[in-house]
């Protein structure tokens, strides 16, 4: 009796080593998954999504395009990036993109530059391949608006909105996918008593609902 419950207790040992490796697993699960949140780029959710595939855990289709569609644009736009005039956020509930105002707009207009067609491209590109919806969001800085075109810089930045949904509709994207907004100097990112800071505020957000946070309304 004795030897049956040793030999039954030795092809057993296996599992001690492979129990070890599946926890080793999950603990760097966890760890990439928190360095790719706080890290806020694709790439690293990218790779985290494989993993996932790899330990049996089928990550949602919609997610897979919505990273590789973050991740193309990072790449197409890389200098963007590097220079600092388009920013990247990726959270589980939106892909944000933020362009500073120069790089789409004259001051002052609300027409897209032709430089700024160059730029929008390879996100409209991006936006072909996923049904999620699209917000677009205008800010300026606190200055106030020049010349008698528009009465506010609120109605600068709605149109401002519109016109990159505009062109992201004659790309092809369904109009029923995208809204805009319009918020002027209300939601500033920095001060505006300096230039630097003024800057800053002049944008336009780009925010591509995840699937997976459908309930984020305006950005």
């Amino acid at each position: 009796m004795r030897a049956n419950d040793a030999k039954k207790t030795n092809t057993q040992l296996w599992m001690v080593p492979y129990a070890d490796l599946m926890s080793t697993l999950v603990i760097l699960f966890l760890a990439l998954y928190g360095f790719a949140y706080n890290s806020k780029r694709p790439d690293y959710e990218a790779a985290l999504a494989k993993m996932q595939e790899e330990l049996g855990i089928r990550p949602p289709q919609e997610r897979k395009k919505e990273i590789e569609a973050a991740s193309k644009v990072e790449r197409e736009l890389k200098d963007q990036i590097k220079q600092g005039s388009l920013g990247m956020e990726v959270t589980v509930s939106r892909i944000k993109l933020t362009f500073s105002s120069p790089v789409l707009f004259d001051s002052g207009s609300a027409a897209l530059k032709p430089a700024a067609r160059r730029v929008l491209a390879p996100i409209a590109g991006s936006l072909l391949k996923m049904d999620n919806r699209v917000i677009v969001g205008g800010h300026t800085d606190s200055s106030p608006v020049v010349g008698h075109k528009f009465a506010s810089n609120r109605e600068l930045s709605l149109m401002r909105a519109f016109s990159v949904i505009d062109y992201l509709v004659k790309k092809g994207v369904e109009p029923a996918r995208l809204t805009a907004f319009g918020y002027g100097e209300y939601r500033p990112v920095a001060r505006n008593d300096t230039a630097e800071g003024r800057l800053k505020n002049r944008r336009i957000e780009l925010i591509i609902v995840r699937q997976a946070g459908k309930e984020e309304g305006t950005p």
